[in-house]
């Protein structure tokens, strides 16, 4: 029994060392585990960022553009809409390329963040296109009210013709202002989306009191 007791002793030793052994090496594997977490968040931040932060400066950049721009130069203004639209769509599929694993609440609070300016854009776009046909249709109908030698016959037909496209037109319009003031809800600084409203309201009313003179003629 004694010399049992010896050996059971002489072994206790190097049993506690290994023991020691393997929780050091559990420490440092556990924080390098967490040292590699925190760099995969770290990149995967610095990856996001840029692209959040640029989507928000063509937001911003496209809010400014007039809802009334001159009827010659509208077509264009709303084509580079359309490529602002696109280019926070490249940015959102570039999130959807990132591994999402370290933060994913980050990639798809970004990439709801970039969808929701993409809509918002395309949705200007539309009033702009939508707001030109309105311009001509009323156009084309105040000038066929000015030039009537004689009301009567055809005339008449395509006067009726004429208002119900403009009218047509407006609402189309309008429905276009409204979709657009929907989503400024969406947009963060609730300051600039304020001012996209007072801009929205004068376009609608400068536009409804463009066709009541219109029909009037």
């Amino acid at each position: 029994m004694p010399e049992a007791r010896m050996n059971l002793k002489a072994l206790n030793g190097p049993l506690l060392w290994g023991i020691v052994a393997v929780l050091l090496l559990l420490v440092v594997g556990l924080g390098a585990w967490w040292g590699y977490s925190g760099y995969r968040k770290t990149s995967l931040r610095q990856a996001v960022a840029p692209q959040v932060e640029a989507a928000d400066a063509r937001l911003r950049a496209a809010l400014a553009t007039p809802l009334e721009p001159d009827p010659a130069q509208a077509e264009q203004a709303a084509a580079q809409l359309d490529a602002t639209a696109q280019d926070i769509e490249a940015r959102r599929a570039a999130l959807g390329a990132l591994d999402a694993a370290p933060d994913p609440a980050r990639v798809e609070t970004a990439t709801e963040a970039l969808d929701d300016a993409a809509a918002l854009v395309q949705r200007q776009a539309a009033v702009l296109r939508s707001g030109l046909a309105f311009t001509q249709a009323r156009d084309a109908l105040q000038a066929h009210m000015r030039g009537a030698r004689s009301r009567r016959g055809a005339w008449v037909s395509e006067a009726i013709e004429l208002k119900r496209k403009m009218d047509r037109a407006y609402f189309d319009y309008k429905y276009a202002l409204d979709g657009l003031a929907a989503r400024l809800s969406d947009v963060p600084d609730q300051d600039l989306a304020a001012q996209v409203r007072e801009r929205i309201d004068a376009a609608l009313k400068r536009a409804t009191d463009a066709r009541a003179a219109a029909r009037r003629l």
